[in-house]
Parts: structure tokens; sequence; C-alpha cells
């Protein structure tokens, strides 16, 4: 099966991504995809199936699955009903190594998101104990965020049913050393995406040569790196906005353009407004 390196794009001024879908604002479809974050799916209702790695199995009235790093899947979300609702939850290791860990209190939680390494199904019943706390994120601020999250963590720590899903690692098609080689690029641009980033300074810091580097962009990821850099500066530059920066050229710099014209067609195309009139959104809010 091939297989594709998804982005999870984390704001700065967040510990995690907490996403609610409905029927009007669907989770992107993607097929076979992987990242290394771990991922928390919530699914109020409906029908559909779980496809993950190796593993198949079709759920009848929502579902709730936890999945650790890097494990290959599908797409868990359906559009059976009009009032279902899909809350994907996403975080890095940095998450549990850079604050978990500081606290002994959370060792219970740091052992059980060890065991969502080979993905963990939760029963029915667990998925209506939680189902008020996941639909409470999309009305949340980050600090009730957080809380709830830490909150949900407990009592899935402590859940009783819980199904391991995989009995040995994860396989998939990107190889390891090119995968190494992504988890690479997608750090440095995190870092320093505000700077001049060319095709040729990435296969140079990778010790591949042009043509080999994009080729195993493209083949890893299905899709370009300017494409990938382009849509990661522009989602920094919302960011911005969304923080009060109310200059379009500064927030053009901050976020590694030179040239207005081009900013504002990579803005549209991936957002679909201009940034002046996303700008002007903002404020009126």
């Amino acid at each position: 099966m091939q297989i594709s390196y998804e982005q999870i794009y984390l704001e700065q001024s967040k510990s995690l991504k907490i996403e609610s879908y409905t029927h009007k604002s669907r989770c992107n479809i993607i097929n076979w995809h992987l990242h290394p974050e771990y991922e928390l799916v919530f699914i109020k209702s409906g029908k559909g199936s779980i496809h993950i790695n190796s593993y198949y199995e079709n759920y009848d009235n929502g579902m709730l699955v936890f999945l650790g790093p890097n494990i290959p899947h599908m797409p868990f979300g359906n559009n059976q009903f009009k009032n279902n609702v899909e809350v994907v939850i996403q975080f890095p290791e940095s998450f549990i190594s850079e604050k978990l860990l500081h606290f002994p209190e959370f060792n219970l939680i740091v052992n059980f998101l060890k065991r969502s390494c080979n993905g963990l199904l939760f029963s029915s019943k667990t998925h209506q104990q939680l189902q008020s706390r996941f639909l409470k994120f999309s009305k949340q601020n980050n600090i009730e965020k957080l809380l709830n999250f830490m909150d949900v963590l407990y009592h899935l720590s402590i859940a009783t049913d819980q199904k391991q899903l995989l009995k040995t690692p994860p396989f998939f098609d990107i190889d390891k050393q090119s995968f190494k080689r992504i988890s690479k690029v997608y750090q440095y641009v995190n870092d320093f995406y505000a700077n001049d980033i060319r095709s040729d300074d990435m296969a140079k810091i990778l010790g591949l040569t042009p043509n080999s580097f994009c080729r195993m962009f493209r083949n890893a990821t299905q899709r370009n790196f300017i494409d990938f850099l382009n849509e990661f500066r522009i989602k920094k530059a919302q960011e911005y906005f969304d923080n009060g920066k109310t200059s379009i050229a500064e927030v053009m710099f901050l976020c590694g353009f030179n040239d207005p014209s081009y900013f504002s067609r990579q803005f549209k195309r991936y957002l679909g407004v201009s940034p002046s009139f996303y700008q002007n959104l903002q404020l009126t809010r």
C-alpha cells in the first residue's frame, strides 16, 4: 500500500491540535497516511470502518480510537448523520517528554500513552461516558481544552475496555531512511520558515542531490517540496493575522515571502481569499 506522510500543523501558542468537525466542516479526506504525532479520534455516531495498518473492523454507532506515532491508517469519519461530530486530537512526542514527564502524578497517563503505540480501541461504554467531554471542545478556550484533554486522558488510562489493535510494530512503505529525512525536513521548516529555504538547501542538509531530494520528498508525501513549504508559510500567516498582526507586509516577511503578488496568490490558493480580505474579516470580529 502507498502511504503518505501527513503534516500536522501545530500553532506556536498551543500544545495540542484539537479540531471538531461536522457535516459542514469535514476533516480533509486523506487516503493511507501516517504522522509522528499521537492521535485520538472520537466519532459521535453513524456507521463506518476502522482500517489501521493490517487491522480492519466496522463500527455501528460511533467509535473512539487512540493511535500512537507512525501508525498507517485510513480516515475514520462518516457522513451518515447531519448531527454527527468528529473530534480529532493530535500532539507530538514532546508533549509527553517536555511536559507530562515533569509531573510524577501523570505516570499513569504516561504509561497509558506508551500502550497506545500499537493502537487502542475503546468500547461503546467508554465512548458514551466521555461523549459530553469531547463535545465540549468546540466551545472551549485553549486553557479549558487542555484541562478537558487531561481529564479525557485520565479516564482513558483507567478504562478497562482497551483493545490493542496491532500485535507487531506497524509496517509502512516509506523506508526508515526516508522517514527520518522527511522528519528532519519538517522540523527544519518549522524552525526556519521565515528564512529563504530552497530545495537545493534541503538536499544539501540531507546529503542528497537536488533531484534525489525532490524525488524522495514526492514519493513520501505525494506532493512537491515547494507546495509543502508554501502551505506551511500561509498557515503561519493565518496564525499571525488571527493573533492581531495588522500589517500585510509585516506578516508576509515574517512568513518568508518577499513578493507581495506571489504571497497574495498563495494565500488565496490555500485559504480561498486574499490577505486583505482575511485581515479585514479578523478585524471586524
